[in-house]
């Protein structure tokens, strides 16, 4: 569209606005107006956006749009039955440009929406006697069933609506949509990312505030008990996930919930015992996945008095070689130093995480080791019982009469209390300096206080060798008689019969 053409379109929009709202005379132009929801321009669809935000909270205001007290058979009736449809049509280019191409339609369409929402809740449209309700549930149905689209991913307009879900009427018919939405368990991968995103954005009061919640975007009428309650909220948000997770969810999406779960939602549940399913599943799965799932079982364990005596039986049968090369190496080291920590744990089961991180760090790269080999000197500190594996001078062990097993599952019949941690004397004649001081220790003495691990657990093998680079550069003398070319000094016999 040519720029005069363009500034005449706005120019009408702009007018046939004010003149709907002078006088009833000209109300058929509101037609042509919700038309220009179709133009291809986007500042086009710009204006008629605002064009029909201005129009209807001006008819919502001075209550046309209302057919209380009014007779539909009366001229006034009629006027207002078709206005209302009208207002139909205004919403329906408002919810379609939600999924519009332009970011700036779609969230210029958002805001146009949610202030509706706010202007109807202040002069119903739709109230009945027998609902006292006055949020406009409708409405904002419309809105959720948009953004919860099973073919558009709305993931960075959701980003957009999570500022609403901080008001407490808001995130309740939010859960009450989502919830709704969740009990379809055949949902398409689509759909799940959204309803993910609205979940993950969703937080609730703490537990020891008021169970009295009155922070509202909207009016909300002293009947309308179930948005005031704090419970009635973290009901809908647990029944919401249980759904959520009952579905068949894509492997980048299961991986997200998991790591999401510990921290972001089982604190805002009514019962986090609830997803002891769906946890323990995980677990057994193996790999990635169960070390995901690691963290909010041990959680289960240790504050909700879950009983799962397989943990570290599953926890031991993690670590393998492939542990120092996964993505969440970090995460792995940060959960397993946490699971490991206390100091009532068996001293028989400690020493067989340690011997079993040992014999898999014989085949580790320099960045793993520096992390293993402290973390066994941290599980050694913390089970003083532990220490015989690095000190039996009565034994002349080596790899064939190890009496520990590497092959058995469960590491309380693995043999590893009455093995030694001879892994750690191999690793002293390793080739990376580094590695070979940390080895040594074992020589002299392992420390009292924990080794802090919190920097090594993100270490890789690119940081080892920007360390390296970055060491002061010294001058070492290798020749007596600088060299004069690539094949060496003038007396070189390969400067006689070769040249380049």
């Amino acid at each position: 569209m040519r720029s005069k053409e363009k500034k005449n379109v706005l120019n009408d929009l702009k007018e046939k606005t004010n003149n709907c709202l002078k006088s009833r005379k000209n109300a058929n132009d509101i037609i042509d107006i919700i038309s220009y929801f179709q133009d291809d321009d986007e500042g086009t669809v710009l204006q008629c956006i605002r064009s029909v935000h201005k129009l209807f909270t001006h008819f919502i205001d001075v209550e046309e749009l209302s057919l209380k007290n009014v007779v539909e058979e009366s001229g006034e009736g009629k006027y207002r039955v078709w206005l209302r449809e009208r207002y139909k049509d205004a919403v329906d280019g408002l919810t379609e440009c939600l999924i519009h191409s332009s970011t700036d339609i779609q969230e210029m369409s958002l805001s146009v929406l949610m202030k509706l929402v706010v202007k109807e809740s202040k002069c119903p449209i739709e109230m009945s006697d027998d609902s006292p309700t006055t949020f406009p549930a409708k409405l904002f149905k419309r809105i959720m069933e948009t953004l919860l689209s099973d073919t558009v991913n709305n993931t960075a307009l959701l980003g957009r609506f999570e500022e609403y879900l901080a008001y407490d009427d808001v995130r309740y018919y939010t859960l009450r949509n989502v919830f709704s939405a969740c009990r379809n368990t055949h949902a398409q991968e689509t759909l799940q990312g959204n309803l993910y995103t609205v979940l993950e954005n969703i937080s609730l009061p703490p537990k020891g505030q008021d169970n009295t919640l009155s922070n509202f975007l909207c009016s909300i009428g002293d009947a309308e008990k179930d948005i005031r309650t704090l419970q009635r909220h973290r009901h809908l948000y647990s029944s919401a996930w249980i759904h959520f997770l009952k579905m068949k969810l894509s492997a980048t999406l299961y991986r997200k919930v998991l790591v999401i779960l510990p921290d972001k939602v089982m604190s805002n549940m009514t019962s986090p015992l609830s997803l002891c399913d769906f946890l323990s599943q995980a677990f057994n799965v193996g790999g990635v996945i169960s070390l995901l799932a690691s963290n909010g079982l041990f959680i289960l364990i240790t504050k909700y008095n879950l009983h799962y005596p397989d943990f570290y039986k599953k926890l031991y049968s993690l670590f393998e070689p492939s542990i120092f090369h996964v993505k969440y190496k970090a995460r792995f080291f940060h959960l397993c130093d946490l699971f490991l920590s206390s100091t009532h744990l068996p001293a028989h089961l400690v020493a067989a995480f340690a011997k079993r991180l040992a014999r898999i760090s014989l085949s580790a790269p320099p960045a793993g080791l520096l992390v293993a080999v402290p973390f066994i000197y941290n599980m050694i500190i913390r089970h003083p019982a532990c220490k015989k594996l690095i000190h039996r001078p009565d034994s002349d062990m080596s790899f064939d009469t190890d009496p520990y097993d590497p092959e058995e599952e469960d590491p309380e019949k693995c043999g590893a209390m009455n093995s030694c941690l001879w892994e750690l004397k191999s690793l002293q004649y390793h080739y990376h300096p580094d590695v070979f001081k940390i080895a040594k220790k074992m020589d002299v003495g392992i420390p009292d206080m924990e080794i802090d691990l919190a920097e090594k657990f993100d270490l890789t093998a690119n940081d080892l060798f920007e360390k390296e680079v970055q060491k002061k550069q010294k001058t070492v003398a290798v020749t007596f008689e600088p060299p004069k070319g690539l094949l060496g000094g003038k007396d070189d016999k390969l400067n006689m019969f070769w040249t380049l």
